[in-house]
């Protein structure tokens, strides 16, 4: 992988959703990214978060501008090669957790391994459990664990690939104050303990005081 201590540079990314009015979610912005850095995200609803986590995670295409990730200019891979570069090195955490009701906690945390081929490394996977206080959830179904252990389990298959960045949608959104601060926490120690490169999007400014650096938006517009 790259040296240069940037992971992410994106330079006049924008995202306008065609209709009879169209939507302009996310006005040309700039931004990036140090690795081994928590930055935070914060807005109303409506205001242009989840669309730039979207492309900054390259599931939407931006209308204007480039992203480039670890060197990776973006929009010059190619479909197979765009979806193994995101399986293999970014790491995504949804507010609703995603987890499979039919999966264990410990099936759904190394799912994404499986989608690259990959065979898990127990004993990782097992220590990773651990570190996020999941031990007693290692084999308990989604439906058999509280919000705060289910959103604790989708930290967990975040991490299972070992990605060097992390993209948290409102991942808080769901949970009581009590959990919310646990997992706002956890990210935070990644960040010093792996050296992952985090993002969280919130609606909440007390939380993202655990973050290094507080990005607002507005209507679509990025303010430092």
């Amino acid at each position: 992988m790259s040296n240069d201590p940037v992971i992410l540079r994106a330079d006049q990314i924008s995202r306008t959703y065609p209709g009879s009015v169209p939507v302009h979610a996310l006005k040309p912005c700039s931004l990036t990214l140090q690795k081994g850095t928590f930055t935070a995200v914060v807005g109303k609803s409506g205001s242009g978060k989840s669309t730039l986590l979207r492309i900054l995670g390259t599931l939407d295409p931006s209308d204007t501008g480039t992203l480039t990730i670890e060197g990776r200019e973006i929009c010059r891979l190619g479909d197979a090669a765009l979806s193994r570069f995101r399986r293999r090195r970014i790491g995504f955490i949804h507010q609703d957790y995603d987890l499979f009701p039919e999966y264990t906690a410990y099936e759904n945390a190394v799912f994404p391994l499986h989608l690259d081929s990959k065979t898990e490394d127990r004993k990782k996977t097992e220590a990773l459990f651990e570190q996020l206080g999941l031990t007693d959830c290692l084999n308990k179904f989604p439906h058999e664990m509280s919000g705060g252990e289910q959103q604790r389990v989708a930290i967990a298959r975040a991490l299972a690939a070992s990605p060097a960045l992390i993209l948290a949608d409102e991942p808080t959104g769901n949970l009581d104050a009590a959990n919310a601060e646990r997992v706002a926490g956890i990210l935070s120690s990644l960040v010093d303990t792996e050296n992952v490169t985090v993002v969280m999007v919130t609606h909440d400014a007390s939380l993202a005081a655990a973050a290094d650096r507080v990005i607002r938006i507005s209507n679509g517009v990025l303010e430092a």
